[in-house]
């Protein structure tokens, strides 16, 4: 391929790369901000929705930073260890880049695809179950008597009742229980590092280093995990379906849906007195 060829090729899989992007951040936005959820009703006897409100032990921007910033961090250092010596310098429109470069992007764009895959999924399953939190009845304070036995022993749906709670703001997201967000999120982001430092850190002495980074990524995202139950924010079986989905991506995008560039094998040479060897005693 031509120098233009070549700059073609590069500049085209950039562009598609970013239409893609965008295009599932505005499914994002739609799924998140446009799209009107069902909001499921209740039991007045339900204990599981008796919980006290509380703050989250790891907050959404938290979630974010680590799931965002540990990755990336290791994509960097590792492709540049591991290719930077690499003699196979591409330019795109006279723009040099080296081999390491090409392959950082590569993993990162990879992996932000799969970021976006499991925020949408995420939020579709919320929007589609609307299954109350644990802290329900807390914030909420439905308007119904559920002393009166015209209300026990049924179920009472969204429109037979008002919340009269004092924070409003939180009334829509008190029925986004199912599944857990933080869980999934923080399952895929680590899980995928683990695997991701499992292929690419092999350079000589970091093999113990390499696993105690990888255990403590997956027990970052368990903590996470954990957290939702202890702070009341989801039932059980909303962090393990998000955990489980979490996990399931970060197998599934590092297996068939990351490309990876290979470092050229070096080859030493055969020395020279076998070879004469071999010339003067001709063969077996």
């Amino acid at each position: 391929m031509s120098r233009e060829e070549i700059s073609m090729h590069i500049l085209r899989k950039f562009v598609l790369d970013c239409f893609c992007i965008s295009a599932l951040v505005v499914l994002i936005y739609v799924t998140w901000d446009v799209w009107i959820p069902f909001e499921r009703g209740f039991f007045c006897g339900d204990e599981s929705l008796m919980f006290p409100y509380r703050n989250d032990t790891v907050t959404t921007p938290v979630l974010r930073l680590y799931g965002l910033a540990l990755p990336i961090l290791a994509f960097l250092i590792c492709e540049w260890v591991l290719l930077r010596n690499e003699d196979d310098t591409q330019r795109c429109f006279n723009i040099p880049l080296p081999m390491w470069l090409r392959g950082f992007y590569s993993v990162l764009a990879c992996f932000g695809f799969g970021t976006c895959f499991i925020e949408l999924t995420t939020n579709i399953a919320k929007n589609v179950i609307g299954r109350p939190r644990p802290h329900f009845f807390d914030l909420c304070r439905p308007s119904v008597n559920c002393s009166d036995p015209a209300w026990q022993h049924r179920y009472i749906e969204r429109n037979e009742y008002t919340c009269t709670g004092n924070f409003t703001e939180k009334f829509n997201d008190m029925h986004m229980s199912f599944l857990s967000g933080h869980s999934a999120w923080s399952a895929y982001t680590m899980v995928y590092l683990a695997l991701y430092l499992e292929k690419r850190m092999v350079w000589r002495g970091t093999r113990v280093i390499r696993h105690v980074l990888q255990f403590s990524a997956v027990m970052l995202s368990w903590f996470t995990a954990l957290s939702r139950v202890s702070d009341y924010k989801h039932h059980w079986s909303d962090v393990l379906a998000g955990y489980f989905l979490g996990l399931t991506f970060a197998v599934l995008v590092w297996t068939w849906g990351t490309d990876i560039l290979q470092p050229k094998k070096k080859h030493s040479p055969v020395p020279l007195h076998e070879v004469s060897h071999h010339q003067v005693d001709g063969p077996a």
